[in-house]
């Protein structure tokens, strides 16, 4: 509860923080041209394109990011007026959706985004239905994909060292979990929804082998009576003896720098944690490691499923700002800016189709220009390892499911074993995804059981150095407590001054007392 008005109270004085930005923008408006309020996850767009957009348009972008859905929601609540553009995932704007709290897309102004569109996306967005219950569209049946406009998507899974976790391992959800030489060397996410998705694969993976379709799997993977919650709970703080920690956003450094051997990680993050212990990596802060302290990471998908989430920018119902609104939209939608979006975030954008052209180096430093589309300036280019391998070596793997819509067309690459774990955590294969499932928007009940769940098996999570001091702390206190309490029935006495003797006030110093008869 502590930590729900801690959250509400932030989120009233960003809200207040915004409500003064707007104040300023509406001046900027006035002289300095239109400004488009954007709000995005952190390290989720490459920058330099909004300052590209800014210079194309006129427009200018007054760009910031939030830490989670539920902060974003908050300040939405208090604040409609807060942003034109956000970017939340697919059970988010569901939930904004069915409380009217965003607006309709006019997808006739979005060409570049609709052409282009990987079918598979479509699908997925088309087939997520529900009921509005507030607002303009108040008692519609409607479509997921009627309020959002894709950005980006992908899974949930493991990331591992090879050298010290092997594939059987990472096979199922729990299976890292039964190797002892693993602990304290395991993280899983700091995010109520990713944990609870992993407990229930772990309570349930029998039921999840067995399932033959998505919707069986979805079914499960959903689950939210108090018999799976419990279930879950003990579950999961049956794992925490074995982790290093719960985390958001710092798992993919852990393991790079060699503090953690496996963790639970967004398909994003996985390609960059995989590509950067691959080889040296330049910051602003010098190295971040070392060409000969490379690692060897990969990804996996656990048999019994996971998670596949749909992240794209929808429009506050607050929001007026339509011209800005959809000229940032097919900007950020033409295929040259996804594929820049792609090698800025690592993660995978919906867009899949439409050419474009791309400025190339060869080994010798000529740069040339050549027309290109998603498929081959990044599935080919980036891995296919054809002429590397022998017939009979690697792995073949079909994406014509995303690229065109057909799980059997000619979208194929072909690739390593050991490089097979990064391309699925950039594309995953037909029958991966097939396996994973879109987590529901829980109802505020439902919510609030499993938020309270999870602050169970959060709350007993401490090292044991703090353990330790707190109480240390609590046995002072106590002691304090238990002094002052009794200092009223403490005596004290004050031992009288012994009075001078004459020779010594004349100076000299008594070496002997004797007593005379």
């Amino acid at each position: 509860m502590i930590k729900r008005i801690f959250s509400l109270i932030c989120a009233l004085i960003l809200s207040l923080s915004s409500f003064s930005f707007v104040a300023c923008d509406n001046n900027l408006n006035e002289t300095d041209g239109t400004v488009l309020r954007v709000c995005n996850c952190e390290d989720y767009i490459d920058t330099d394109l909004l300052d590209e957009f800014e210079e194309e348009t006129g427009i200018t972008v007054e760009y910031s990011t939030y830490g989670t859905n539920e902060n974003l929601y908050n300040e939405l609540v208090i604040n409609p007026n807060s942003y034109d553009l956000v970017v939340p995932s697919e059970y988010m704007i569901e939930k904004l959706a069915e409380e009217g709290r965003i607006q309709k897309f006019d997808f006739s102004k979005l060409e570049d985004y609709t052409n282009n569109l990987s079918p598979y996306i479509k699908g997925r967005l088309d087939n997520l239905q529900f009921t509005v219950k507030d607002g303009k569209y108040e008692g519609e049946e409607v479509s997921l994909s009627e309020f959002m406009v894709g950005y980006m998507w992908g899974t949930m899974g493991w990331v591992y060292n090879t050298d010290y976790v092997t594939e059987q391992e990472v096979s199922s959800w729990d299976g890292v979990f039964y190797n002892p030489d693993l602990a304290k060397k395991i993280t899983i996410k700091d995010a109520v929804r990713d944990s609870y998705i992993v407990g229930l694969a772990m309570v349930y993976q029998n039921e999840l082998k067995q399932a033959t379709t998505n919707e069986e799997i979805t079914e499960i993977l959903n689950n939210v009576n108090q018999d799976a919650i419990d279930r879950v709970g003990e579950k999961l703080n049956s794992l925490k003896p074995m982790l290093y920690g719960f985390e958001v956003d710092s798992g993919k450094n852990d393991i790079v720098l060699g503090n953690i051997y496996a963790y639970v990680a967004w398909s994003g993050d996985a390609c960059y944690a995989i590509d950067v212990a691959a080889r040296e990596v330049e910051d602003d802060d010098g190295s971040l490691i070392d060409e000969e302290d490379a690692k060897s990471l990969s990804y996996s998908i656990p048999d019994e499923g996971s998670n596949i989430w749909f992240d794209g920018f929808v429009m506050p119902s607050g929001s007026t700002n339509y011209d800005a609104v959809y000229k940032f939209l097919e900007f950020i939608s033409r295929p040259e800016n996804v594929y820049r979006n792609m090698n800025y975030t690592g993660y995978t954008g919906m867009v899949a189709n439409g050419e474009f052209e791309l400025e190339v180096e060869d080994e010798e430093g000529n740069v040339s220009v050549e027309t290109t589309d998603i498929f081959n300036s990044i599935v080919i280019d980036w891995f296919d390892e054809s002429e590397d391998l022998e017939d009979g070596e690697g792995v073949e793997v079909n994406l014509s499911y995303f690229f065109a819509g057909n799980p059997e067309g000619d979208y194929i690459v072909k690739v390593s074993e050991e490089s097979y774990g990064r391309l699925i955590a950039q594309y995953p294969t037909f029958d991966i995804v097939q396996k994973c499932a879109i987590m529901n928007n829980f109802s505020s009940d439902t919510l609030m059981q499993i938020n309270d769940m999870w602050e169970g098996v959060k709350g007993e999570t401490f090292p044991d150095w703090l353990i330790i001091l707190i109480v240390a702390l609590v046995i002072a206190l106590a002691v304090v407590i238990l002094l002052s309490r009794n200092a009223k029935n403490i005596k004290t006495f004050k031992i009288p001054e012994r009075k001078l003797t004459s020779m010594e006030k004349k100076g000299y110093k008594i070496i002997k007392v004797e007593e005379v008869e």
